[in-house]
């Protein structure tokens, strides 16, 4: 068991209170890079993880210009041995993983019977494998210590799927049901488990995602706007050491999350309108020509 607070050096009449250490994947960009930030500036160390070097040196430089000890460990979720070598690594370096936000992800765009089986496989094994790699391999550190948060980031639309990001969808509902069934499994433990739901954000979520391009990106902030990934990262550090079940994003997010389980019917039309919306009305006028050539066809 690693204790709240240890003996320093000089004895025990100066008690010495360890640093806390967070874990962030996916911290080369978007809300992986907010969230770091802002457990850097809250006083933790942070142990940083994603795929691209260089990305994270930069992001572990400029947690140090804030004060913070900072660790860069390239990182490839969909490898376990990987991400148990990353907890490892916090573990070796910080005797403690205080945080875990298992945050790694990328979106594919495309219609479902569109979507190749290696393109699904893909998918899981970074947005759900990911994060369950990450939950099994803290979780008994955190047991261990008696203490610990784990944040899977999920979103809105892993609450109530949405049109052309079905294989997306499809992780970030898998990651929900993983995050509730843990949560209980961890009351124990005294281990939180929470989960993260963001809705549109300002992120290169459009830029790296299958599918996914600028013009998409400016259609949804068009429309609808797009939140910045530091409200997210706020909402995260601010929640540590709460019983919060999850964080849903918006207004909008939540009001679809509560229509989706009152009137599925009333979410379907919502969606559709909406996102005929973001493909613009000559793809929209096309779809609705499609559609009454096949009613007459039946």
């Amino acid at each position: 068991m690693v204790p709240a607070c240890s003996y320093g050096p000089r004895g025990p009449e100066s008690e010495y209170v360890p640093q806390k250490a967070a874990i962030i994947t996916g911290a080369s960009s978007g809300i992986g890079r907010a969230t770091a930030l802002a457990f850097a500036r809250g006083g933790y160390a942070v142990v940083l993880a994603a795929r691209r070097a260089a990305m994270l040196d930069d992001l572990a430089s400029r947690c140090r210009d804030r004060g913070a000890e900072a660790v860069a460990v390239p990182t490839d979720v969909a490898c376990e041995q990987q991400v148990r070598d990353l907890v490892a690594a916090c573990v070796e370096r910080f005797d403690r993983v205080d945080v875990m936000v298992n945050n790694a992800g990328y979106g594919l765009h495309a219609l479902v019977h569109q979507t190749t089986t290696d393109q699904m496989r893909r998918i899981f094994e970074t947005n759900f494998f990911g994060v369950f790699f990450g939950c099994r391999a803290v979780a008994p550190v955190m047991i261990r210590q008696r203490q610990g948060h784990i944040f899977n980031v999920s979103s809105v639309i892993g609450k109530r799927g949405a049109p052309f990001n079905g294989a997306y969808c499809a992780t970030k509902f898998a990651v929900c049901g993983l995050t509730d069934s843990m949560r209980v499994e961890m009351l124990d433990h005294n281990v939180r488990v929470t989960t993260v739901c963001p809705g549109l954000t300002d992120t290169a979520f459009f830029d790296s995602g299958e599918g996914h391009s600028a013009h998409r990106k400016g259609s949804f902030a068009r429309l609808r706007g797009l939140a910045p990934p530091d409200l997210v990262a706020r909402r995260i550090v601010a929640t540590v050491g709460k019983n919060t079940p999850e964080l849903v994003f918006s207004a909008g997010g939540k009001i679809l999350t509560l229509i989706a389980a009152v009137s599925p019917r009333l979410a379907d039309w919502m969606m559709k309108r909406y996102h005929d919306d973001l493909a613009g009305p000559r793809q929209a006028s096309r779809r609705r020509r499609r559609g009454r050539m096949h009613k007459q066809d039946t």
